[in-house]
């Protein structure tokens, strides 16, 4: 209570009255009421999404690439169609959050993803599964940053971190289910193929979930039905110091300028897109990683819950090693150090079980940085427009990551993968030094407005709010 007092209170600032042991206790009761509802949904929804994305590369393995009469790079053309269809839908999705109802459109994506991933079980060409999967990159677009949106007009700056840890973490939950479900989904007998049961059960689960979003979520922290009205007009009061108070603003069209305009939001950009690479390997490979040194397809799908359950673990110390570590830059940095150091024992070795051990740390490390990026570049963004168009950005361009993990993994290379591990190692050295460059320029920052605080007169509240991250009161975290 004492910490959360005290970055209340840096928060608030000094041209705001101390919150009283009331108000503190107010303030806690209402986290609890969101992490209880809202963030659990939106946990379990990344969680089926997980599910839904794994379901390809578990199929794969139990009879998709011979039932289809796949060939040559089909099945990475599939693997990378999805997040061609994320790219393409990715930037105006936040935008159209604005005008969409939120809890419509969090629940609405999960519901189309599910349909989707239902319909590809009846896919009958390469051709087919590969469209099925764009589309299913296309209607997903929107919950991933919808949802790093959604918490950040819903918590305070300080507490957003945390619940990004969380968030991204669920993605690993699902990860440590799907593999035992398509095990034991792959030996069942039934009068569908061993892949088609593995598209149409978890299609079926997410779409369950997504029907439950209506009753359980709400828009804004205002309008919201399970808070009282001394909830709701504390947090109206956090949020609109931080200028993140979205139900009564519009989209701000100079913040989408300000944010295609801001060099630091690329370089966030970078670290996605470059994190993203090695982060995807376990959950599109690492089932034929597995097989490809003499496991049967059972046992790959079940062993790849170890792996998931190492990226859950590594996704889930995000919120306390960057607080441990003082900073989402150094926590990114050590965890691209801790996954270089993997995909090198993978690369100077040619025994299987060093393979495998591989394969456990750069799963446990590579997801890090892919969710401290966004938790920082949340941080570190104000307005109500702009940190939307960012987050899109990210997602977008950072999601295209994958789409070279998805080309350079070829059957050809079994058991190996050479070419597919060093491209992502290169890809994680990348990322360590954007890194420690966007550090040393936040850290510039800082120092320039603590010399100079700047001048506000003569400008317009809607002017002032404008100014977004750049008003010369706001300090980057590092």
């Amino acid at each position: 209570m004492d910490e959360q007092r005290h970055e209340t209170t840096a928060l608030l600032g000094p041209a705001h009255p101390l919150l009283s042991d009331k108000e503190h206790e107010c303030l806690s009761s209402y986290v609890r009421k969101c992490d209880r509802r809202l963030m659990f949904y939106l946990c379990m929804g990344y969680a089926t999404d997980s599910l839904n994305k794994m379901a390809l590369s578990n199929a794969k393995i139990a009879g998709l690439t011979s039932d289809l009469n796949l060939r040559g790079t089909d099945i990475n053309w599939a693997l990378g169609a999805y997040y061609l269809g994320c790219f393409v839908f990715q930037l105006p999705s936040n935008l159209i959050l604005k005008k969409v109802r939120p809890t419509y459109w969090l629940s609405g994506s999960i519901f189309c993803w599910s349909l989707v991933t239902i319909l590809t079980a009846f896919v009958t060409s390469a051709r087919q599964l590969i469209w099925c999967r764009f589309v299913f990159g296309a209607v997903q677009a929107g919950y991933l940053t919808g949802s790093i949106y959604y918490i950040s007009f819903w918590y305070p700056r300080h507490m957003v971190r945390r619940r990004m840890g969380f968030f991204f973490a669920s993605a690993g939950l699902g990860g440590i289910w799907v593999g035992p479900l398509c095990s034991v989904l792959t030996s069942m007998d039934s009068k569908w193929l061993p892949w088609q049961r593995i598209f149409v059960v978890i299609g079926a689960i997410s779409l369950l979930w997504s029907l439950l979003g209506p009753f359980v979520l709400a828009d804004y922290p205002d309008t919201a039905s399970f808070l009282s009205s001394d909830e709701q007009q504390l947090i109206l009061k956090i949020m609109e110091h931080q200028n993140t108070v979205a139900s009564t603003q519009q989209v701000r069209f100079v913040q989408v300028k300000m944010a295609l305009l801001d060099f630091k939001v690329w370089l966030w950009t970078a670290i996605d897109f470059c994190a993203n690479a090695a982060t995807q390997v376990n959950g599109m490979f690492g089932p034929s990683i597995i097989e490809s040194h003499g496991y049967s397809p059972q046992t790959a799908q079940a062993l790849t819950a170890l792996t998931n359950f190492m990226a859950f673990s590594g996704m889930a110390s995000i919120a306390y090693t960057a607080r441990i570590l003082r900073g989402s830059s150094t926590a990114i940095a050590l965890s691209n150090i801790l996954t270089i150091c993997g995909f090198l024992l993978a690369l100077c070795s040619s025994n299987p079980n060093v393979h495998i051990l591989a394969l456990f740390v750069f799963s446990f490390a590579s997801p890090q940085p892919a969710a401290h990026g966004p938790a920082w570049q949340m941080c570190n963004l104000q307005g109500n427009t702009k940190p939307a168009m960012a987050a899109a950005m990210a997602s977008a361009f950072g999601g295209l990551g994958p789409l070279a993990t998805a080309f350079v993994y070829r059957d050809e290379d079994r058991p190996q993968y050479t070419r597919g591990h060093l491209v992502c190692l290169l890809m994680t050295v990348a990322c360590f030094v954007v890194t420690l460059v966007l550090r040393r320029v936040l850290a510039k920052e800082n120092r320039r407005r603590d010399l100079d605080c700047g001048d506000l007169e003569g400008m317009s509240d809607e002017q002032v709010q404008d100014l977004a991250d750049n008003h010369p009161h706001f300090r980057y975290r590092l």
